[in-house]
Order: structure tokens, then C-alpha cells, then sequence
């Protein structure tokens, strides 16, 4: 049986190449295939996402996940706990690729009063450009849901457990972490470089400023109304919904000052976003890691994922609508 079971996993290999290389083949097909190639997006994503691993888990957890991905024998609780690893992984490089796009727009509207786009050829091409992030966001989340689906399958096969064996993922490691500091200065470093390819980081900071107090204040306020509530929303939850309402109302103000109010729009999106990684994300994973939560709820996975997409879905449209000479 394991012989059968180490050949399927060989012919995985070919299996997979196989496919990319017919995807790949399709797009060269398909006439004058679209630029996928952008080192400093793919940088970004790759680095914030491994600091948002560090935000979360300790080097003892990440090394562990890694060589269950490899195959080695464990547990019951280390496989959940690497499980859990890849799954919040994935989120983290499919929510990063999302705001390197946003920080895209963000850089593409700023730059319009500079510089002469000339034809709406050229402005389609360049927004096209902002989604390659969210594209090398999504590779890479999809590359880290596969051992995660793989450590999830493993898991379901093997005799159930007693609800009350089931202990913690891993014991919290209370106190100051290396790898903890390190994620958020690496993350922050790379907010403040593509702040600076905008405007500078005060001016920058200052156009955040009506979204802040929209998006991070409404949360406060949401999250002390339903304080006590033993199924309130998580940070994460009420995030997404005060983005998605500072998205709302830019859209309605689009009709008075377009510039004021697509730049609120974006900047209400970003906030939101950048609240679940830095801080709802990682509340919500040391909660899960120390078992004091089972697992990730619904609301949470749809502010995770369902969130981004939707700002990119509406991002750019009305991005093409207010840009392009005689629509906007």
C-alpha cells in the first residue's frame, strides 16, 4: 500500500507541470498575451505575506508545518495545527496581493494629473498591470491551500476524537516574540515604500485620515456595542463591514467631488484590509493556536476572502469609468 501511495505521489509531479504547461500554451495561443512579469509586486506579496506568517506563528510552529507538508508522521493535533498553518498562509498572500493592487490604484490615480496617459488603450493596460499582483496573490494562496487540503484530507481519515481530548493547536508561547516584531517592521517597511512612490508619507497619511475615522472608528464602536455577546462578530467581520460602508458612501459622493470621493473609496478599502492582517487576523489565530477557538468562524473566512474580491470587482471599473477621457 505504501508503495501505491508513493507512486501516486510521483506521478503528481508531471501531472501538475502538465497543466501549467497547457495553461501556458493557451495564453501564448490566444494571440498578443497580456504582460504577467512584475518583480516589485511579486516581491511585495512574497515578503508581506511571510511577515504576516511571522505575525502569527512562532519559527517552532512554521518549521512543524512545513515538514507535515513533507509527509513526515504526527499527530492529531500537530497535523490541525499545520492545517491551520497553510489555510492562514494562504489568506495572508491572497489579502496581500489585493493591497499591493489597491497601492497600484492608489499610485495610477495619483499620477494621472502628471502624466499624459494619451488613449484609453494605454489606461486599460495599466489597470490590467494592477491585477497581476492579485494574480501572483492568488498563485501563491493556492499554492498553500494544497497542503492544507492535503493535512485536512489526513485528518478526516483517521478515527474521530472526543470532544474533550481535543486540546489547544499548540500552547501559546506568551510574551515577546522575535519573529512577532520582525513581521510587523518587514510588513510596515513595505507600506511605507510604496507610500512614498505616492506622495510622500505625511501627505499620504493625511488622505487616510477621512477613511481612518470612518473604517477604524466604527469598528471601535461596533465592537464595544456587542461586547459581552457570546457570538459577536470578529474583528476581522466588522472590519470588512465598515470598509464595505466607506466604499459605499465614496461611491454615492463619486456624483459631487470624483477625485475626493474615489480617493476616500480606495483608501476605505486599504484601511480595512491592512486592520485584518495587522491585527483581526492575528487576534483571531493566537485565539485559535491557544484554544480558546475551535477554528476560524464563517463571517471571518467571508471578510478574508470574499471582501478583497469584491473590492477588486468594483475597484476597477469605476477606476476605467473615471479615468478615461470623456467617461469620467
Amino acid at each position: 500500500m505504501s508503495s501505491v501511495s508513493a507512486r501516486k505521489k510521483y506521478l503528481l509531479i508531471p501531472g501538475w507541470i502538465l497543466t501549467l504547461a497547457i495553461v501556458a500554451l493557451g495564453v501564448i495561443q490566444s494571440g498578443n498575451p497580456a504582460n504577467l512579469v512584475d518583480p516589485p509586486g511579486f516581491l511585495f506579496v512574497l515578503v508581506g505575506g511571510i511577515a504576516l506568517v511571522m505575525i502569527s506563528f512562532p519559527v517552532a510552529e512554521i518549521r512543524r508545518a512545513l515538514r507535515d507538508a513533507a509527509g513526515a508522521p504526527a499527530n492529531e493535533v500537530d497535523i490541525r495545527g499545520s492545517a491551520f498553518f497553510w489555510e492562514a498562509a494562504g489568506r495572508g498572500f491572497w489579502i496581500v496581493g489585493v493591497l499591493r493592487c489597491i497601492l497600484h490604484l492608489l499610485i495610477f490615480f495619483r499620477s494621472i494629473g502628471t502624466v499624459e496617459y494619451g488613449t484609453w488603450q494605454l489606461i486599460i493596460k495599466e489597470l490590467s498591470q494592477s491585477l497581476v499582483t492579485a494574480l501572483y496573490g492568488l498563485s501563491l494562496a493556492v499554492i498553500c491551500f494544497i497542503p492544507c487540503w492535503k493535512l485536512t484530507g489526513k485528518l478526516r481519515s483517521r478515527p474521530l476524537t472526543p470532544t474533550g481530548e481535543q486540546g489547544p493547536i499548540s500552547i501559546g508561547h506568551p510574551g515577546w516574540r522575535f519573529g512577532l516584531a520582525f513581521g510587523y517592521v518587514l510588513f510596515f517597511s513595505l507600506l511605507i515604500s510604496c507610500f512614498l512612490k505616492i506622495a510622500g508619507l505625511p501627505a499620504c497619511l493625511i488622505s487616510l485620515k477621512p477613511a481612518l475615522l470612518v473604517v477604524v472608528g466604527g469598528t471601535i464602536a461596533h465592537m464595544l456595542l456587542m461586547r459581552g455577546a457570546n457570538s459577536g462578530p470578529t474583528l476581522s467581520t466588522a472590519l470588512a463591514a465598515m470598509g464595505l460602508m466607506g466604499f459605499l458612501v465614496g461611491s454615492i459622493q463619486v456624483q459631487g467631488h470624483v477625485a475626493g470621493a474615489f480617493a476616500f473609496l480606495l483608501s476605505s478599502c486599504l484601511t480595512a484590509l491592512l486592520g485584518m492582517v495587522l491585527v483581526g487576523a492575528p487576534l483571531e489565530d493566537h485565539a485559535i493556536r491557544t484554544g480558546r477557538v475551535t477554528a476560524p468562524s464563517a463571517f471571518s473566512r467571508v471578510a478574508w476572502y470574499v471582501f478583497p474580491l469584491l473590492a477588486l470587482m468594483f475597484l476597477i471599473p469605476m477606476v476605467f469609468v473615471l479615468t478615461v477621457p470623456g467617461l469620467g
